[in-house]
């Protein structure tokens, strides 16, 4: 059972099935063009992914305080000063952003919509499935750097260029002469994030924005509802976020703030990444049709009610806001795998409406009418909104039919051939490689290879499902890389050994950018066994040290409650000695309140609170069923730890230990199950005999969520043997828990 959810399959049973996830991909022989022997003659250029064309020449541009980020023209202004901040993070050289002439040692941006790629490139743009030569950039170096590009986002893909290249000398810093020629094979180089099972706050996906800005993704898919929760701040719907819960023993994901989340638009389309949302359905999103009130239809069905025209109108309101949110994508997808109809397919509304609008019965075909009615519907809403509609192709999806194929098709389990037959362009989207990567790229898709020639395919996009934000930001980040180098230049020949080799140096590199801070605690710690989430249990105290080597002027500045640090929050100036629930983020701020580079997460350190007292090991029972994971004597085994409570289910359930002795008690101290978010009601009883049982605690109205320390309560000293806590009510879902009760002698 997940933790915080005993004995309530409903929680997590439409949770993504790895197995069904995890698919073997055919292998292509890799094609003839490459470069990665020239990479290696070039000492210290580890570039990914690998320009498609690049002359290393003798000698250096140094680095120097006095030189500049210069904007060839206006719109280039916030990239120049972007690129200062990001090489001060690297370098600790301090450039100014500039416009007017250049002059040597300076760093140019200039547009030059004349460039053009040396292939074609298959790209969407206003709506279309075009061929095109666009999105090329150049870069040339020698008394100064120069980086031109097809537009903005071209331009930035020089400058991650650029960062990649720097290298140090004696603790000087310089550039190398060169030039380069380089461009996308595909437009669709991407990132999938999910963002609705664990909690990924809006710093999270900055520094996955930095990520990709570094490894030059041009997509980051963000994909918002899942069964669990809902995290876009819908406008008009009240609390959209109201039945949100965590899985896997990570934090609840909360719903954004709308006024930061388009500031993160923005912050992305700064440095060349473009935020594509998802929402998904017309399954996997039953916390939206709870907070809903039903109006998409009855969560229990576990997927939207198609078969109610009411539905779309909604539908439309919501996929408009979100589009007004997400301005510069050119893209919406509405998401579309794994549709379960058992719960709702013999519904007597459906079959009606199935024979009203004579489609197929529904176990010949009329599932696939509905879907194709549904996909059709929401394509209305998303062209509306001048966007192109991407959905999941595959098992249990809609139909991959030719009248659906003004839409793309995510393929990320099997269909891909199928999908090509029925005129879709495809993005694939493999959950994993197996076999010799360096024989893969993106034309191969769970066992399907595509012609490079006749086939439609837009690109590559990589999921990362379910991961917590820690994970994501100190782990996940760091995998961008080799897809990409498969995606950008399928026809790169790679030697694997060269490439791991060059990869971990371009790692270590981006690491300064987007998690500049190290973290380094001295505690007794022992790992938790939650799954996707980092995290480890300590007992007694944490030192927390914080180290980065500082540019000047810069100071680091912290939060220890998860919270995103900020040029107003504390101030790093030496170890922290903490107790309790650390989520430690800090980052760098210059004098003038700048941020240099990204957010820095630490893993996640639960305090266990250790105690023994009256309670601890002794004899206890319950009411109701015993759950063999989650054992009575656990909530008397004297610690507080998240992964060890007593569970069961319905309440309300009793929960009671035998003191083995009469003692006068005065204390009795709670501590239910917590995530921030939820409570519990309950109240305690003691009796000397069993038989005669006196109330000393009632919070039976309680609604104040709980924390490690749970609820002490005191009363007036009774002398009792035995005692008992029954646990009415949780507020997240029909299950009961207890992590610890402790009881306290007067005067002790």
């Amino acid at each position: 059972m997940t933790a915080g959810c005993a004995n309530f399959p409903e929680r997590n049973t439409t949770l993504r099935t790895h197995a069904q996830r995890r698919i073997g991909v055919a292998l292509v022989a890799a094609a003839l063009l490459g470069l990665a022997a020239q990479l290696r003659a070039a000492d210290g250029l580890n570039l990914i992914p690998t320009p498609k064309s690049v002359k290393v020449d003798s000698g250096e541009m140094p680095l120097r305080a006095q030189g500049r980020v210069v904007a060839g023209e206006a719109s280039l202004k916030p990239l120049a000063e972007i690129l200062c901040r990001e090489i001060l993070a690297v370098t600790k050289v301090r450039l100014t952003p500039a416009e007017g002439d250049p002059r040597p040692g300076d760093i140019v941006l200039k547009i030059n919509p004349q460039l053009r790629a040396d292939e074609d490139i298959l790209a969407v743009q206003k709506r279309q499935v075009v061929q095109t030569r666009d999105y090329a950039h150049t870069i040339a170096i020698a008394d100064m750097a120069v980086v031109e590009g097809w537009d903005y986002r071209a331009v930035c893909e020089g400058t991650a260029t650029i960062l990649q290249a720097l290298r140090a000398n004696g603790g000087k810093w310089s550039l190398p002469k060169l030039t380069i020629k380089d461009w996308p094979h595909a437009d669709y180089t991407g990132i999938m994030i999910d963002c609705a099972r664990q909690d990924i706050p809006i710093p999270a996906l900055k520094d996955a924005v930095d990520a990709c800005r570094f490894w030059k993704v041009r997509y980051l898919h963000l994909h918002l509802a899942e069964d669990g929760s809902f995290v876009f701040p819908l406008k008009g719907f009240g609390d959209v976020g109201k039945f949100n819960g965590s899985v896997y023993g990570g934090d609840i994901p909360q719903v954004w703030d709308r006024d930061e989340l388009v500031k993160l638009v923005a912050y992305a389309d700064a440095r060349g990444v473009t935020l594509v949302p998802e929402l998904e359905g017309p399954g996997h999103c039953s916390a939206l049709q709870g907070a809903l009130g039903g109006k998409l239809g009855d969560p229990g069905w576990r997927m939207l009610d198609v078969a109610n025209d009411d539905i779309y109108p909604i539908l439309d309101t919501i996929i408009t806001d979100i589009c007004d949110v997400f301005k510069s994508s050119p893209f919406f997808h509405i998401g579309g795998d794994e549709i379960q109809f058992d719960w709702y397919i013999d519904r007597p509304h459906v079959r009606e409406y199935i024979k009203k609008n004579n489609l197929r019965p529904h176990d010949k075909g009329g599932r696939e009418d509905l879907l194709k009615l549904y996909v059709t519907r929401l394509n209305e809403s998303v062209k509306k909104n001048g966007k192109k509609t991407i959905f999941w192709g595959g098992w249990q999806g809609p139909p991959q039919v030719a009248e659906l194929n003004d839409c793309i098709i995510y393929s990320w389990f099997s269909g891909v051939r199928e999908a090509q037959k029925a005129g879709f362009t495809t993005i694939t989207v493999p959950w994993e490689i197996k076999g010799p990567f360096n024989e893969w790229n993106m034309y191969s898709c769970n066992g399907e290879v595509l012609d490079r020639k006749s086939d439609r395919v837009l690109g590559h996009s990589r999921p990362m499902w379910e991961m917590s934000a820690e994970e994501l930001t100190r782990s996940w980040v760091n995998g961008m890389a080799e897809r990409q180098e498969r995606v950008w230049g399928p026809d790169t020949k790679m030697d694997l050994a060269e490439f791991r080799a060059r990869e971990k140096l371009a790692t270590a590199r981006m690491a300064r950018l987007t998690r500049p801070i190290e973290f380094a605690v001295e505690a007794k710690l022992s790992k938790t066994d939650a799954n996707y989430v980092m995290a480890s249990n300590y007992t007694d105290s944490m030192t927390l040290t914080m180290s980065v080597d500082l540019p000047e002027g810069c100071r680091i500045r912290y939060a220890l409650d998860g919270t995103a640090p900020t040029a107003q929050s504390a101030l790093y100036e030496k170890p922290l000695k903490v107790t309790g629930r650390v989520r430690a983020r800090a980052a760098m701020f210059d004098a003038d309140g700048q941020r240099v580079g990204g957010y820095t997460f630490s893993e996640r350190y639960n305090y266990i609170g250790h105690e023994i007292n009256l309670t601890t090991g002794k004899p206890v029972k319950t009411s109701g069923g015993v759950n063999p994971a989650e054992k009575p004597e656990f909530a008397n085994d004297g610690y507080v730890n998240l992964d060890q409570f007593w569970g069961t289910i319905p309440g309300p359930q009793s929960w009671q230990v035998d003191l083995q002795k009469e003692h006068k008690l005065d204390r009795v101290q709670v501590i239910p199950y917590y995530d921030g978010k939820r409570y519990y009601q309950y109240t305690v009883e003691v009796s000397s005999d069993e038989k005669d049982w006196t109330k000393v605690v009632d919070a039976s109205k309680n609604t104040t969520p709980g924390t490690e320390t749970g609820y002490l309560h005191k009363f007036a000293p009774l002398s009792c043997r035995y005692v008992k806590v029954a646990v009415l009510k949780n507020s997240d879902n029909p299950a009961v828990h207890l992590l610890e009760v402790r009881v306290y002698e007067e005067g002790k």
